[in-house]
Parts: structure tokens; sequence; C-alpha cells
């Protein structure tokens, strides 16, 4: 039977409340004579004093002020939409973009940030008291009694505004905007009541009804509930709620998080997202001395030492699952989105080797360039750290925990000299357009072997990984179909270009096509001599299949999604062995400066069968003659200057 929860009634909201609490005395002596309005009164005055405005009003950018401005008038805009006018009587679940982020993202708040920023820059009322009115107009339609609400659009969601995520991150942006609202004459004691009310409710629900599953929800949910404890610490539960929240969270994260440090989403917004929360309950914890056991620190350490090694030349993460990257990169280091996490995490372990990456301080970097993330299947290969380096990421991961992967094992990203040149697909979207999403989902628009172009399911191994200061190697391999597993080796020769042999085990017959996709800009296909290549004016690559193989070569539809709900056409393309399984397809992909290819080729021996553990071949790159090997019995992996 569901549990059955009611809203505490403002009325009885002191109750709630310990005033024994040293510089209460005001709130208490009103409450002792049951003043109530006094008592609130009180409370106001100590919050104010709790959390001074700077003398200086701070600036805020002229969007934010227009976004402020159309939030008084009740017209709300999210994402890459137009803005929806929600009229005198707000329908807070109507969905006027056919976008459920957009729906999410009214319920969870986000609309009081802009508020807060325009009142803190503005003094101006008319922001506070709009801040008032919406939040007493949203409690007052969202009762706990009247849960489980079904969405009228997402009839699947049941409980949507109450949802976990919801309940969690509308709690922590409440708390951020209440520092700078309570200085508000808008903000009365008849409103407090309502408010620490609806944040007693929020409290009562996480409490009784958490998520209970291994996600990113979870702990964005514990969170919202943590923060509501630490910023209204005179609710008389709190130190039992930080003990929960703590155990909650602590179990989750460690459940969540592989031991190399990687949050099992594969989907690096979350990831990031869920250490951030981490950090923050940690730090709430430290302040009201909650002790945080040490394999909890040990996991965030270990999640920042991922972002360390992982992350891109210009300091975001490989754009795999629903994980979007910014384009416009300005060349200040300090406004990369995984700049100051990295600061941060210098600071918090005095470890110098954060903040050199953060500054790309050589001096201070690891010798080591490139990493294996074993159980979590990710891996980065590099010739050095700084904005010129060839940089190729790799995804071969168990299954996710959650919907944000792609069926795309095996995929990868490449960049070099100061150039992405390779891409991942992105996701696009969430909710707008399902078509999009779905095609954005595709195992035949990432770089990756498919059979008759179905996806593929997780179900990885790692083979082999090498690391030395001339070649890079990894072997993986997903049983990507009932009867066909998808073998991928990857040399990186000399730390300048790529031999990639994919193999498909199994004896299986239909199309077996390996895609690629290339960066958005001019690019030139040569069909006939299967080989591809961009057109830069600085950087490029070319992609050639080995000489004699029994591959054809077609364009392919090509997209690429850098941020939510954009895409731009681009160049992509498959190779398509002539037989069915078992069948091998060996290609070079060389990065290079300038405009003019540099000559390449290479043939799979004849005596090469599929599946055998050793693999022999030579490569003609650079001017240079190489042989290429790996043993998977061994298993090591070597390349030679013939």
């Amino acid at each position: 039977m569901p549990v059955q929860l009611k809203s505490v009634p403002p009325e009885i909201i002191l109750d709630k409340l310990d005033l024994g609490q040293p510089s209460l005395e005001a709130a208490k002596s009103a409450a002792e004579i049951e003043n109530r309005p006094g008592a609130l009164e009180a409370l106001i005055a100590h919050h104010r004093a709790l959390h001074p405005l700077p003398d200086e009003p701070e600036l805020v950018s002229t969007n934010t002020m227009e976004t402020a401005k159309h939030i008084v008038n009740h017209v709300f805009q999210w994402g890459p939409y137009e803005a929806a006018d929600y009229g005198d009587n707000i329908q807070w679940d109507w969905d006027p973009r056919g976008d459920i982020e957009w729906v999410a993202a009214i319920f969870r708040f986000y609309w009081a940030i802009p508020l807060m920023q325009a009142f803190q820059a503005t003094r101006d009322e008319k922001y506070a008291r709009t801040f008032v009115e919406l939040t007493v107009d949203w409690i007052s339609k969202h009762p706990l009694e009247s849960r489980p609400q079904v969405h009228p659009v997402y009839t699947s969601w049941q409980d949507f505004p109450w949802l976990d995520i919801q309940t969690g991150i509308r709690a922590t942006n409440i708390c951020q905007v209440f520092r700078v609202f309570v200085h508000a004459a808008s903000f009365t004691p008849e409103f407090f009541g309502v408010l620490l009310a609806s944040l007693y409710d929020h409290q009562v629900k996480t409490e009784l009804i958490p998520m209970n599953q291994v996600h990113n929800k979870a702990v964005f949910e514990q969170r919202g509930f943590i923060n509501i404890a630490y910023t209204f610490s005179e609710f008389k539960e709190c130190h039992r709620w930080f003990e929960l929240a703590l155990e909650r969270t602590r179990e989750n994260l460690l459940a969540q998080t592989t031991i190399d440090g990687v949050q099992r989403e594969w989907s690096f917004g979350y990831h990031l997202g869920v250490l951030r929360d981490a950090v923050e309950i940690r730090g709430r914890m430290e302040s009201v001395g909650v002790e945080v056991p040490d394999d909890y620190v040990d996991c965030i350490r270990k999640m920042y030492e991922f972002i360390l090694n992982i992350a891109t030349p210009e300091l975001d993460f490989p754009m795999f699952g629903d994980c979007s990257r910014g384009i416009d990169i300005s060349g200040d280091r300090t406004t990369y989105s995984l700049y100051q996490p990295l600061v941060e995490a210098s600071d918090m372990f005095d470890d110098p080797r954060f903040r050199a990456r953060a500054d790309l301080d050589r001096d201070n970097l690891p010798a080591q360039k490139s990493y294996a993330f074993s159980e979590a299947g990710m891996y980065v290969m590099r010739d050095n750290w700084g904005p010129e380096q060839i940089y190729f990421a790799l995804h071969c991961s168990p299954k996710a925990i959650s919907s944000h992967d792609q069926p795309d094992n095996g995929t990868f990203e490449l960049y070099a000299y100061g150039r992405w040149l390779m891409n991942d697909t992105g996701f696009y979207t969430y909710g707008h357009d399902p078509d999009g999403r779905a095609w954005h989902r595709r195992s035949a628009v990432h770089q990756t072997l498919t059979l008759d172009g179905e996806d593929t399911v997780d179900s990885p191994k790692e083979l082999l990984w090498h690391s030395s200061p001339q070649l890079d190697a990894l072997v993986v391999e997903n049983q990507s179909y009932e009867r066909l597993a998808h073998r991928r080796s990857v040399w990186f020769v000399d730390k300048r270009f790529f031999v990639v042999l994919d193999e498909a085990l199994g004896v299986v017959e239909g199309n077996l096509d390996l895609h690629f996709q290339l960066a958005v800009g001019d690019t030139a296909l040569d069909l006939e001599n299967r080989q591809a290549r961009t057109l830069f004016d600085d950087t490029n690559i070319l992609i050639r299949s080995a000489d004699g193989s029994q591959v054809e070569m077609a364009e392919e539809e090509g997209w690429f999604a850098w941020t939510y709900g954009e895409r731009k056409r681009r160049t992509a393309f498959r190779f398509r062995h002539q037989s069915g399984a078992p069948a091998a397809f060996l290609t070079l992909m060389i990065p290079y400066r300038g405009t003019e290819p540099p000559e390449a080729l290479t043939t799979l021996p004849e005596s090469f069968v599929s599946g055998d553990d050793e693999v022999v071949f030579e490569i003609e790159a650079f001017g240079e003659l190489w042989e290429i090997g790996r043993n998977l019995a061994g298993p090591k992996a070597w390349c030679s200057s013939v």
C-alpha cells in the first residue's frame, strides 16, 4: 500500500523547531507567549544576520536581467526554446514546448535563480515579490496529500511534482535563493511560515519515500535533504536527518561508482553532478560535526582522478552518452568546464597535479599521459598534455545504471593539434524530438561495428592494455549480438597515428558495417580507394582502409549535436565487408598538420585469421615502414620501425 502523506499546516510549524538554540532567544520568547508572527519575524532577523548581503550589489548579465523581468510577468523559458507565457493562473505541469525537461526545470525552481540574481543586483522588490507569489502558488497547488499526481502528458510518470530529483533539486535551489530573498521586505513572517512548512514536507517525503535506486537522482535527492537541514538548523530533527542522509548517500555513491572512480551512467555530466553533490554533502557533514567515512572521501578523490586523466585538451569530457560539450573555446582556461573542479580537487587534497592540469603547468603534470579505467571501460591515449596534443578516448563499458548511455561500445573521439577531427554524434535532446533522439542513440551513427544496422548490446571485456613512450595499445571485445562479437584493437603508433583492427567474430550472414563520422566541415570522400579526409586549413585526418580488403565504402547520414537541442550536418561513412562474419577490417587513422595528406599503406597478411590471438602486419606511414603486432596470449603489443 502506498505511503500516505499529509502536509504540515503552517500554523503548527513552530512545533517542528528547536528554538532553544543559541541566538534564537527572541524567537523562543515570542513563541512562548504564542506570538507566532513575532517568532517568525525573529527567525527572519536571525537568518538575515547569518547571511548578510554584500555592501555592493553584484552585477549580473543583461540576459539574466531580461529573464528575471519575463518571470515577473509569468513568462518562462528553458533550453533552446522560445519563452512561454503561463498567464495569471499558472498551470505548473504545462508542457508548452513538448519537452519533459522543460516541465522538470519548472518544478525544480530553476526560475528562482535569475529572480534572486536580479534582486541581488538591483534590490528591486518586484523580484522578491514574484518569488514569494510563485512559491506560495506552487505550494498551494502541490500539498503532499495530492500525491501521487499523474502528469497529463507524461502519463508514465507517477507523482512528477514530488519525484525524487524534482524534490531534491527544488530544495537545493530554494535554500540557495533563500539566503538573498530573506532580506526582502516581501519576505514576511506569514510567507516564512508557509515556506518552512513546505520545506518540512520536502524532508518528510524524502525520508519516507526516497528513490531507493542506485542512480544520480538518489544523490541529488539527498543533497536537497541535507541542504534544508543545513540551512534551517532550527528544525528539531536536523542531526538525525544529517546522519540518515550521509548513510544513504554513502551507500548510493559507492554503488554507482567504479573502483577506478567513474560514475556508472557513463555520461559525464552526471559524473560531475554526482561528484559536486557528494563534495557539498561532505562539506556540510564536516561543518556540523558528522564524521564522513574514509571510503566516501576516497571515492571522491578517485572521481577527481578520473577527471584529471580523461579530460579533453580544452578541459571537458569525451562526449559519450548524454553528454554535451561547448564548441566555442575562448583560450581562457579558467572558462573551461573542468577548470574549477580541478582547482577544487587540488585544494581539497593538497595535490598539485590537479591544479597543474587546470593551468597546464607542465612541470607538475604526471609523466604518464595515457590511462585505462578498466572496470568502467574508459580509455584515453595522448602524446602530451597541451592543446597541441593528439587525444583519443574510447568507450567500451558494461551496461549502465540508467538510459543515459548509448549502445555504442567501441566508439571513440579523436582530437589533434588544436582541433576536433572525429566527434561523437551527441545525444541532441531528451524530449522535444523523439525521432531525433532515437536517431542519435543508434549504434550505426557511432564509430563502431554493426550487423544489418541493428543496435548492439553492452557486454564488454578488456583483453589488452599497453602503454609505453613509443606505443599505446588496447584490445577490447564486445558481445554485440547473440552470435557476433566485435573485437577492436587500437595501436597508437609512435604516438603519431592510429591503426585499428576490427574483427567480427562468429558465423553470421548479413551486412557488416564499420562506421565513421568526421567533424563538421568540408571533407573529401574517395569511395573507390576507400579513404576519407577532412579539408581544414590547419589540421586534418586521413582515414584509409587496408589495400586488398574485401570492403566497399559508402557515405551515410551524419549529424553532430554538441549541446542540447542543437545539431549540424556532418560527413559520415561506412566500410561494408563483402561477406558475413567471421571478417576483419584494418583501418589507418592518421592526423596530420597542414593540407597535404601523408602517404599511407597497409594490407592484412594472407595468413591472418579473425579471432587469432596473434596478429602481425606492416604499415607504411610518414615515409617509414612499421611492424605492428599483438598477442593476446601474452598479452602484449608492439611496434617497431623496419
